[in-house]
């Protein structure tokens, strides 16, 4: 069917022409990409019908109503049954004797849909308008030391311009011959080194660019891990230029006077306040229009942008200081000419102008040769402009398609349309968690199963870009590789795999002493700034500090608590990380094994590994009513085995599906790990998940002293677990009950550790 699910046209098909369609959302032959449905071509008569939905393809001299480079919105129904949403490309037409016969077209599933909106667009493409902020030494003093999540733009200590030092504590690296004598200079425990805002890039909330994302693109993400705290206080470093980028918002002038000088025409209708608009028509005898912008004063050094609108649309931009005068526009006069004007101010620092828009019209002098010139002129209030931070510029240099494809990848996240734009986000233990459990051993063809040995790697590296950072380098020449990869080798005669991440893994290091300050280095081994690749950041709990910070206008302040930035986070009462191995924490100064390799790659590796494995292929039969509602997380019941779904290829013609399936040693439903809180009390979070086909969700704890935020759930979500004081070492349950739309129930159990 062509266009979207609630206008659209059905394309007739040859009732001889076969259509498979191959989904899969992780192979075994590639685990660290996600994939989605994606059909063999096929074609369809070039009938009278599809002639004309597809507006005679074929004829290069008809205006088609839509663009055929672009994939157009489509959807499959197997015997009048929803199957698939997508698009469908138009490859070609196929023409006998000069006469159409056939089209050719290939279905794309909705993942690949996503990706096509992305296109070429960077991250500096998003719109970061409601994240922008004045950019004062007291606003980001603020977003240094405050730890709550009020602010979705926040500034790491990591300097981008010179060599941090504490109290004469040099950095914890070799350090050349020639740096020695600075070194009082970059004592930020001192007045003379205190930390100027300049130094610091912000980071920005990765759900806020995924917010942005959505926004652009008019797509929405559904998942209950993008609500939670490994991701939501997740942040993404915006440097990419050397020095900070900031800029103003556009000002708007406000007029306080309109002062007409004329002989002959009076312009002051010409002029709309409230939108400080110059409206500028053909006017009898004129024959020359100009529009002059005068800056009276301007504070000293700073550089100013005028923004000329002309109907709306940005005409001209020009650059000043100081006082001075600019013509904005000259137009000679035109029949039914009719043109809106109007100016906005920005600026690359604070500034104070005073200033006035000059609209003046030349004519002739009755009976003579000489020129007359009347005016119009408009007054404003003084302008002062406080500059912002410019998020755009700042940006990394990133396509939103690898920004996107790299966060999957950290949390080994699966992307999966649910319905048109909408799209279900889940780390993959999770996702295959919430998979129905459906027995097709009755559809199956028993007499032919292939059982095959699973194709597995050698050795399986996980990896961030190579850094620049002096600290990295130290790292890597030390202990001989990457601070945070870690690769696993096995004894098999398979090829090697690399899951590479696009982000930079920027290590962090501590200064001695009672506080406990942790910063970073943008500085290569030659102690030179340098750009690096896109940096992800975790933020923790605030720490104890004890060093200066430059204010604006002169003085200094003492900043006794900032919050930390790094590989490391406090989650649910315990410490998690961005690292791929369990790296001594630079903050923490211990191993932290909660890695993202432990917390998202490990079980699904382990499953592929179990020495009991094996990869099958079968063909079934499927009834219409199961092939349209399996979905590629739900397990399948073969006699007494449970399978996962590698990738199934359906003949949408026969109702024929080749599976390919690898045994499945998960739990029936995904156990959440054991969660851990205090004995003198306290809360964690954790998701629960309904499965597919399930309507509702019980929660029973095993105690009145655990406290849930919610008992009954009706759709996936978060929910906080809250104790009071109890005794350490004791165990606590919750029973989670699922009701399913056919009438069965399942159960999970949540345990709760009082530590």
């Amino acid at each position: 069917l062509f266009g979207n699910y609630e206008n659209s046209e059905r394309l007739e098909l040859f009732n001889d022409e076969t259509i498979n369609l191959t989904s899969t959302v992780q192979n075994v032959q590639d685990i660290s990409k996600t994939f989605t449905d994606f059909s063999q071509s096929f074609t369809i008569p070039a009938n009278d019908h599809n002639n004309r939905i597809l507006q005679h393809f074929y004829q290069s001299d008809v205006n088609a109503l839509f663009d055929y480079n672009l994939r157009l919105d489509s959807f499959i129904e197997i015997d009048l049954t929803f199957f698939r949403r997508g698009k469908l490309q138009v490859e070609k037409a196929n023409l006998k004797n000069g006469r159409p016969e056939s089209y050719t077209v290939t279905f794309y599933g909705d993942g690949r849909t996503l990706k096509d909106y992305f296109g070429e667009d960077l991250l500096s493409d998003l719109d970061y308008t409601s994240l922008s902020h004045v950019y004062t030494s007291a606003e980001v003093l603020t977003r240094i030391q405050n730890n709550s999540n009020l602010y979705d733009v926040k500034y790491p200590l990591i300097t981008s311009n010179r060599i941090w030092e504490y109290q004469s504590t040099p950095l914890n690296t070799p350090l050349p011959n020639w740096l020695t004598a600075v070194i009082t200079q970059n004592d930020i425990h001192t007045t003379s080194g205190a930390i100027d805002k300049t130094e610091l890039f912000p980071a920005v909330r990765v759900s806020k660019i995924f917010a942005a994302i959505q926004a652009k693109y008019g797509v929405t993400f559904s998942s209950t891990f993008l609500n939670d705290e490994r991701f939501t206080k997740l942040f993404l470093w915006f440097k990419s230029q050397q020095a900070v980028v900031q800029n103003s918002f556009a000002n708007d002038l406000i007029s306080t006077s309109v002062v007409p000088t004329f002989t002959t025409y009076d312009l002051t209708s010409s002029y709309t306040a409230a939108t400080n608009t110059i409206n500028v028509q053909e006017i009898a005898g004129v024959f020359l229009h100009k529009l002059i912008y005068n800056v009276a004063t301007a504070t000293a050094g700073i550089e100013y942008y005028i923004d000329v609108y002309q109907n709306g649309n940005l005409f001209n931009t020009i650059t000043g200081t100081g006082a001075g005068l600019y013509t904005l526009d000259t137009i000679p006069s035109t029949v039914g000419l009719n043109v809106n004007y109007t100016v906005q101010i920005r600026s690359s620092a604070n500034i104070t102008m005073t200033s006035n828009l000059v609209y003046e019209v030349s004519y002739f002098n009755a009976g003579t040769s000489s020129v007359l010139t009347d005016f119009l002129t408009i007054n404003y209030a003084s302008l002062s402009i406080i500059v912002s931070i410019d998020l755009s510029a700042n940006a990394p240099k990133m396509k939103v398609s690898e920004f996107f494809a790299g966060i999957l990848k950290v949390f080994n996240m699966v992307c999966v349309g649910t319905a048109e734009n909408v799209y279900q986000i889940e780390p993959l233990d999770a996702w295959y968690g919430q998979g129905a459990i459906v027995d097709i051993t009755e559809h199956t063809d028993i007499t032919s199963i292939d059982v095959a040995r699973m194709p597995l790697y050698k050795k399986i590296s996980f990896k961030f870009q190579d850094s620049e950072c002096l600290l990295n380098k130290n790292f890597s020449q030390t202990f001989n590789r990457n601070y945070g990869d870690t690769t696993y080798q096995y004894d098999y005669d398979g090829g090697e795999f690399t899951v590479d991440l696009p982000f930079e893994n920027l290590l962090q290091t501590k200064f001695n002493g009672s506080q406990e300050l942790q910063v970073g280095y943008s500085l290569n081994s030659e102690f030179a700034p340098y750009i690096p690749k896109p940096v992800l950041l975790y933020q923790y709990t605030n720490k104890v500090s004890d060093f200066k910070y430059e204010n604006d206008g002169g003085g200094h302040s003492t900043v006794t608590s900032y919050t930390p930035f790094g590989q490391d986070l406090s989650y649910n009462n315990s410490d998690t990380t961005l690292n791929f191995s369990p790296e001594t924490s630079t903050l923490l100064n211990y191993p932290i094994q909660n890695t993202v390799f432990a917390q998202y790659y490990f079980s699904y590796l382990f499953n592929l590994y179990n020495l009991k494995q094996r990869l099958v292929s079968v063909k079934t039969i499927l009834p219409v009513g199961v092939l349209t509602n399996l979905k590629l997380n739900d397990r399948l019941i073969i006699r007494d085995k449970r399978y996962i779904i590698n990738d199934m290829n359906t003949n949408l013609t026969t109702g024929e599906v080749q599976f390919s399936l690898y045994l499945d040693f998960r739990p029936i439903i995904n156990k959440v790990p054991f969660i851990n809180i205090p004995a003198g009390g306290g809360s964690a979070v954790t998701a629960i998940n309904i499965p597919n086909g399930g309507i509702t969700a019980l929660l029973t704890p095993s105690a009145a002293d655990i406290a849930l935020s919610q008992t009954t759930l009706t759709s996936s979500q978060n929910v906080t677990i809250t104790t009071g004081p109890l005794t350490s070492g004791d165990v606590y349950s919750i029973d989670v009950t699922f009701d399913y739309a056919n009438g069965t129930q399942t159960n999970d159990n949540i345990f709760i550790v009082i530590e």
